[in-house]
């Protein structure tokens, strides 16, 4: 066998030939994940424009007013150039396909600018996020998470479509007939590569309705400026206007049936659990104020269950109702079921109370299945900078990673802590990305292996919540005191993809074989994508190439000197 060894070694001692872009690029991100994520910007031609021309993108349309590179101030830019997209009879949008790309999951962020208002979007591939611009030179990071599989492509654009010039009703707002964007700091970071299947989509939203009565018995005011009968019929259409999946409710006390009014010809919902009225002479009041409602063209949810808050407050309206959590089996698409949790904690200063419900919560999940997947969802009356969510929550969690959509989508996965300011100053409401809200989503994904996964792709509170997105007018109110809070989810399957360095035939052993089959390599026999061969395996020296030195390492190896 050593001749036979010597005599490839001597054959290919002049060949140096590269692997394909895709296992190179691959071998380079090898050891990311969502706790050591790899920078993989590289990938991106020109990604910050610092070429000074549209290298490597696209621009539609392709001229304009002002279409091309500029050096505009941008807050937040990167160096000195910024794509710049400015027409007045069009939508605008920019976008570069990146080849090459490693199955996995990659997390992709630009900072885009347009006039105040007006909305931006960001994609990648069909992920999109969105934001309400600030002006047309303060610049807002959004990002979005993408799972690549084998097809190696990924499109990143950016893009503002809401031009309706034609509109009689809009043609004298000036900036309504100009598309107008700005891009810049475009950043690509890998998660982590994976082979991934069963992949499906879908959205989730978060609401408190305000559904305390406004009076009872015509002259008691409880809740005076909430919305009430009628104003909860809008906000019911409102929310079948949006057609969300599945939606957890708070607060969903005495207006049910006019919440579901615009919904129940494709929506469904739990149990309703009372109402509050001197009728029910109980204190607390017979009711938790929650709900699930969800498309049933989409959803199913089944095994509701109750929990009632252990530990609680006698203050602060607490006293009255009996709050705590819900539990269903969520199935999504007929064959894909996760576990749901909707709840609602004390307000107030109940700080220790939240922490002890934060407890008494994970306590429930850890003794639930553990092969799935979990939304917690509702208003929590936390906030990071008050409650200490990690110890009482994350940490207290077993065989599940928690996370927040919030942080991970709009704070780069930097949690904040209680030794910080609350996050709260909504001075500007169209930089919702930078403040806290109580109603929260979170999503616990199971640590064992080729588990279902849920990646949450893009976090927005609805910035249209609105009497006039019902109904026309011009009255631009909300239509209750919480935003409804929505995350776009991805759920899947996947298995790290795992490599024994020299085993080329993908066999289980490292033998001869191996050598011939890294020696095909060489000489091209195996360019094409799948790979027959394991490309990875053949970088026996870990120098991100496919060259003769790795045959040398390989033959040391079957010496035994490796």
């Amino acid at each position: 066998m050593r001749r036979y060894i010597l005599l490839i070694w001597l054959t290919f001692t002049t060949i140096g030939l590269s692997a394909d872009n895709t296992a190179d690029n691959r071998r380079k991100l090898i050891g990311a994940s969502s706790e050591n994520p790899i920078d993989a910007t590289w990938l991106i031609t020109n990604p910050s424009f610092e070429t000074g021309d549209l290298t490597g993108w696209t621009m539609t349309p392709s001229e304009g007013s002002d279409m091309g590179v500029r050096d505009y101030e941008l807050t937040g830019r990167d160096g000195n150039y910024e794509a710049n997209l400015y027409t007045w009879w069009s939508g605008v949008a920019i976008e570069q396909t990146v080849g090459n790309v490693p199955a996995g999951i990659y997390e992709v962020s630009g900072l885009v600018a347009t006039w105040e208002g007006y909305t931006v979007n960001f994609y990648a591939n069909d992920k999109m996020v969105s934001a309400a611009g600030q002006g047309d030179c303060t610049g807002i990071r959004l990002t979005t998470t993408v799972v690549v599989d084998g097809d190696g492509e990924l499109t990143i654009k950016a893009d503002r479509t809401d031009i309706n010039w034609w509109a009689d009703d809009r043609k004298d707002i000036e900036n309504t007939r100009l598309g107008f964007l700005k891009l810049d700091d475009v950043r690509l970071t890998c998660k982590g590569l994976y082979d991934v299947s069963e992949q499906t989509d879908f959205n989730v939203t978060a609401l408190n309705v305000d559904g305390l009565p406004q009076k009872i018995l015509s002259f008691i005011e409880v809740n005076a400026d909430g919305p009430g009968s009628d104003g909860t019929k809008l906000i019911s259409q409102y929310l079948a206007k949006k057609n969300y999946d599945f939606i957890g409710v708070s607060e969903d006390f005495n207006y049910h049936g006019s919440l579901m009014t615009a919904l129940d010809d494709n929506y469904d919902s739990g149990t309703v659990r009372a109402t509050l009225s001197l009728g029910n002479l109980s204190i607390p009041f017979d009711t938790d104020g929650l709900n699930l409602i969800w498309k049933t063209s989409k959803t199913a949810a089944s095994n509701e269950s109750w929990t009632r808050w252990t530990s609680t407050t006698s203050t602060d309206g607490n006293q009255y109702v009996k709050k705590g959590f819900r539990h269903y089996d969520m199935t999504i698409d007929g064959s894909i079921v996760i576990d749901v949790y909707v709840l609602h904690m004390d307000a107030g200063d109940a700080v220790d109370s939240r922490q002890a419900q934060w407890s008494q919560l994970a306590e429930a999940i850890n003794s639930a299945d553990s092969s799935r997947p979990k939304l917690v969802i509702g208003d929590t009356n936390s906030r990071w900078t008050r409650e200490d969510i990690k110890t009482y929550f994350f940490d207290k969690l077993s065989g599940f990673t928690a996370k927040d959509a919030w942080v991970e989508l709009r704070r780069e996965g930097i949690y904040p802590t209680t030794d910080m300011n609350d996050l709260a100053d909504q001075t500007f409401p169209s930089s919702f990305g930078t403040y806290e809200v109580v109603d929260k989503i979170l999503y616990l994904n199971p640590t064992a292996e080729n588990t279902l996964q849920l990646l949450p792709k893009g976090y927005r509170l609805e910035q249209d919540y609105t009497y006039s997105t019902v109904d026309g007018s011009d009255n631009t109110a909300a239509l209750g005191d919480h935003r409804p809070l929505v995350v776009d989810f991805s759920c899947f399957r996947y298995q790290e993809v795992t490599t024994v360095i020299g085993d080329v035939n993908r066999d289980g052993s490292i033998t001869i074989a191996d050598v011939t089959a890294l020696v095909n390599i060489l000489l091209g026999k195996d360019s094409e994508l799948p790979y027959v061969y394991d490309h990875e395996a053949a970088d026996v020296n870990r120098d991100a190439s496919i060259t003769i030195a790795d045959v040398t390492a390989l033959v040391n190896i079957l010496l035994g000197k490796g």
